[in-house]
């Protein structure tokens, strides 16, 4: 009996925790204002959320945001998130206001906040002329308990380099019980990029002990914030303000005060650290190279390809690994440098570095989408990746190797390439100027007549046989026609082409809503014709099965899924993390496969 009691508590809490991890909430900086006061509103959701939805206002104004901020915290070596979107707004009449659910896809879930309602008067005791009061009222008790109750901010380094990690931590000491704490405002970091590893929101206050200066102090960490330099020069790092509720004993005044120890009186604060000076020195220009963008640390890079041999436009995946320790975070997509007959799409970037008080470290990945228009040898160049190292306080660049890649001719291929025997290749594709010929040259004598030869007798017999190769090809197209069946199989294909053309000129033009339209209409309407099914008695699942019928891969039907899936929800969740160009990449990689 115990047991199950036991099991059953387990089960609780577990539920009661995995409803916890994604909560959604919404917050308002007052909820009476006056007419004309500036309020805040934050939503905030402790995972990684898409598809924000905006709440309705109701007659309030914006007059900033949304403003979104980010932050990690890591305790005991467990990592937390937290997502912020704010709105700073003012309401112009005194009345109610309706603050409407704000609404945001976590894990597959949909999440909505609470209505949040806003009284607006003409004189609000929490105003702005009450609230400089009370400012006042607490920078002058923080003053007289400046000895028991202060903030202190320290950094792990004093001078840095731009680029390079600096990690900050504000604490909380205390002599005085603490009954709740609260930011004061954000703090700002002006030429800084910066990474919050911890932080006041969304946490309960966590205390420990510490001897300071000779005194025992109540110790609560408030922030831990990874700061990296963007400029040189002297940096200021800015205080970090909290509004603490203290309890401060009082004299018994009463003879049940005294007999239970008298009372205390519970009084705000206001406690501030002191700003940081840091020197930020640049980056050396002695030896730095040209192709520098700015990576500081120690790294290794490595690039590859997924196939080395294939077709004119299908699809191959090239990959920048980037692994090391530094300032990962801020390195961004790498400009390669592919062949013109290549079509690529914008990069896809994958992080798998951990963000800790010492910096971050790991691997970066951006993986390129490309797709050979044309038949040819081609070898991608060797890709260049430079930083700065803080151990030797010098430049390293790493070559990867080159890539060669075979593409063989494919029956949809376009153009053709062709090489000139010059000082330089020359590309002719199309109908572009050819040279003139000035060797091996054929001339006709005045006497030679065309009629009566033997070139005027085989042009004759060819003229018929294409005649006969016209009847034949009527009379097999008049079989084609009646059979409407093979007919729609036919020209599923083609037909499947056309839409994706379509649904690249939306691409280019960004007109996103019409693309993802276009890609569903080809790949349900190329299933449609290939099964003889209307459009209507199609879904995913029935697709799948067919395929599974037809004995396609496992690979083929998870593209399919894949594609359809993505479709579905860039349609319907115009704000997802889908990217259009490879969206049609896979696409045009699918039909041709489904084809050969």
């Amino acid at each position: 009996m115990k047991r199950a009691f036991i099991t059953y508590i387990l089960l609780f809490v577990s539920v009661v925790c995995s409803a916890a991890a994604n909560e959604f909430t919404v917050k308002v900086s007052s909820s009476t204002v006056e007419v004309g006061q500036r309020f805040q509103v934050t939503f905030t959701i402790n995972a990684q959320g898409g598809n924000f939805s905006q709440p309705s206002f109701d007659g309030l104004r914006i007059l900033g945001g949304p403003n979104q901020s980010q932050s990690m915290q890591v305790i005991n070596g467990k990592v937390s998130q937290s997502n912020s979107i704010s709105y700073i707004l003012v309401a112009s009449k005194k009345g109610t206001y309706t603050i409407g659910a704000a609404s945001i896809e976590a894990n597959g879930k949909t999440k909505k906040t609470n209505l949040v309602k806003i009284q607006v008067v003409d004189n609000n005791p929490n105003g702005a002329e009450a609230q400089r009061n009370k400012d006042q009222k607490r920078k002058t008790e923080a003053e007289q308990l400046k000895e028991y109750v202060f903030v202190k901010a320290t950094v792990d380094k004093r001078e840095a380099y731009v680029g390079e990690k600096v990690a900050v931590t504000y604490k909380l000491y205390s002599r005085l019980n603490l009954s709740g704490l609260d930011l004061k405002e954000p703090t700002r970091f002006t030429g800084f990029w910066t990474q919050d590893l911890q932080t006041l929101y969304g946490r309960n206050i966590q205390k420990s002990r510490e001897n300071y200066q000779g005194q025992v102090y109540d110790i609560v960490e408030l922030q831990q914030t990874l700061l990296y330099p963007q400029r040189s020069g002297d940096l200021t790092i800015d205080p970090l303000a909290i509004i603490a509720k203290v309890q401060i004993p009082r004299r018994a005044k009463t003879y049940m005060e005294q007999f239970w120890g008298g009372g205390y009186d519970v009084k705000e604060v206001v406690a501030a650290s002191k700003p940081i000076k840091l020197k930020v020195n640049p980056l050396p220009s002695k030896g730095k190279p040209a192709n520098f963008s700015g990576a500081v640390g120690k790294f290794k890079m490595k690039m590859s390809a997924n196939k080395d041999s294939l077709l004119a436009n299908e699809s191959v995946n090239v990959t920048i690994d980037i692994d090391g320790t530094g300032n990962l975070p801020l390195i961004s997509a790498p400009e390669l440098k592919f062949p013109a007959d290549f079509e690529v799409y914008d990069p896809d970037t994958k992080n798998s570095f951990k963000t800790t008080y010492n910096g971050s470290s790991g691997g970066k990945f951006f993986n390129y989408l490309v797709i050979p228009r044309h038949s040819g040898e081609f070898k991608l160049k060797p890709y260049e990746f430079s930083y700065f190292d803080l151990g030797t306080q010098r430049y390293n660049t790493i070559t990867a190797d080159s890539i060669s890649i075979h593409v063989e001719k494919s029956d949809d291929e376009e153009s053709v390439v062709f090489s000139g025997r010059r000082k330089e290749d020359v590309a002719l594709l199309g109908t572009d100027i050819r040279f003139i010929h000035i060797n091996n040259l054929s001339l006709l004598k005045a006497d030679d007549y065309f009629f009566g030869s033997k070139l005027f007798y085989l042009i004759l017999l060819a003229i018929a046989l294409f005649g006969v190769l016209l009847i034949l090809l009527a009379k097999r197209n008049k079989a084609i026609l009646g059979d409407q069946q093979g007919l729609r199989k036919s020209r599923a294909s083609k037909i499947a082409k056309k839409r994706l053309a379509q649904a690249k000129k939306h691409l280019d033009a960004k007109e996103y809503a019409k693309f993802y339209e276009e890609i569903s209409t080809a790949i349900f309407g190329y299933f449609a014709d290939k099964f003889s099914l209307d459009v209507a008695e199609l879904s995913q699942e029935k697709i799948l099965a067919m395929l599974k019928q037809n004995g396609q891969s496992d690979e083929i039907s998870n593209s399919v899924q894949t594609i359809l899936e993505e479709t579905e929800m860039a349609r319907f969740a115009p704000e997802s993390s889908i990217n259009p160009s490879v969206l049609y990449g896979k696409s045009v990689s699918l039909i041709q496969n489904l084809e050969r």
